[in-house]
């Protein structure tokens, strides 16, 4: 009998350990389904998420090519480490503009410009708006080193510099408008008059510059508008120009020229029709009457791009024939003259409406 139990049981327990090692074998291979399906789950995540991050650093390089270009030309040395205490007129002019608050062309001179951008600076941070650059305004407005940078001069600089033309005829001859000065150039670069540059260099000769010099300028990088721009405020009387985003945050500021005559000034709302980087310009005759009389020009022309164009560097064209918001060839003369109809800004400025600009965008003119 014990020979048939050993007998059944060598029958029987093998099948039983065959069954659940087909059981486990079973469960084997339905899992490794599984995992693959959530590794590849993880790999697609992973592959989306590394896109998207790629793509998030090239449009922030996009958007902020024109401050890092700055910061690159800046010398290995001269790197902003903190800030401090404002010190004179012409530092609070600059920090004014590195914060988007322009004053127009940095002289080192408080005026009225000067103080319209203090107080934009004051309304846009809820500070008393008193226009002065009072106890509450300089423990919040504060700047950074370098204030003033050197500037060396490189060959190509030289090929952007050309003799002014006599005429309107002779621009239209031209390939190029190009800066008329070194001295011009640089102050343009710096958001700066010229006298200034001029003051904070008295041994240079102006006249005999060559590539390796180095000139004392101003620090102040392009400024951009870092949030979606809504809509654009213009006030007449004033002589300012206002970006504002959609909750009525004030963004940007800075002076604007006006038309000369009243019946010329536009009012109330308007809209971006176009947007024009590095515009030419058409000299009609049946516009500007006088010079055409003057210079016996009798048909139109085209006048090619660069700083010194009629319209600057950039052309943000309205939804009122021939008007339009745009750069200048003598920023500092911006707020101070009148133009023939149009929105006039200094070319720096005009870069940053072109760059928050866009099409549709509603302009609101005030008195």
């Amino acid at each position: 009998m014990l020979r048939h139990f050993r007998q059944i049981s060598i029958l029987i327990l093998p099948s039983l350990a065959k069954k659940r090692t087909t059981q486990r074998a079973s469960k084997a291979r339905r899992r490794p389904p599984q995992k693959k399906k959530k590794k590849k789950s993880r790999g697609i995540l992973y592959s989306l998420t590394r896109l998207i991050v790629v793509l998030g650093i090239a449009a922030a390089l996009h958007h902020y090519w024109p401050q890092l270009r700055a910061l690159a030309e800046r010398a290995p040395n001269q790197l902003i480490l903190t800030s401090r205490a404002i010190a004179g007129t012409t530092e609070l002019q600059i920090a004014l503009a590195r914060e988007g608050f322009s004053p127009g062309s940095i002289d080192g001179a408080s005026g009225s410009q000067t103080k319209r951008a203090l107080l934009a600076y004051q309304t846009a941070h809820d500070l008393p708006q008193t226009g002065s650059f009072d106890e509450a305004t300089a423990q919040l407005l504060r700047i950074e080193d370098p204030v003033l940078t050197q500037r060396q001069l490189r060959l190509e600089d030289f090929t952007q510099v050309a003799p002014k033309p006599q005429s309107w005829r002779a621009r239209g001859q031209l390939d190029n408008m190009r800066f008329n000065s070194t001295l011009e150039m640089l102050a343009e670069q710096a958001q700066t008059d010229p006298d200034l540059i001029a003051s904070l260099n008295p041994a240079i000769n102006w006249s005999q510059l060559s590539a390796g010099d180095s000139i004392r300028i101003p620090n102040v990088p392009p400024f951009r508008v870092q949030q979606a721009a809504a809509y654009i405020q213009i006030t007449l009387s004033k002589r300012t120009l206002r970006i504002f985003s959609a909750e009525h945050r004030l963004l940007f500021h800075c002076p604007v020229s006006i038309a000369r005559r009243v019946d010329k000034r536009p009012s109330g709302e308007l809209r971006v029709k176009v947007r024009v980087n590095q515009p030419n310009y058409t000299f009609n005759p049946a516009i500007l009457t006088g010079t055409a009389q003057r210079e016996g020009i009798t048909s139109k022309f085209i006048i090619q791009p660069g700083p010194n164009n009629p319209v600057g560097t950039a052309w943000v064209g309205l939804n009122l024939p021939s008007y339009g918001m745009h750069g200048t060839p003598e920023p500092e003369k911006v707020g101070r003259t009148e133009s023939s109809g149009c929105f006039r800004l200094a070319n720096w400025n005009a870069q940053t409406v072109l760059d928050a600009a866009h099409v549709n965008m509603p302009i609101y003119i005030e008195p």
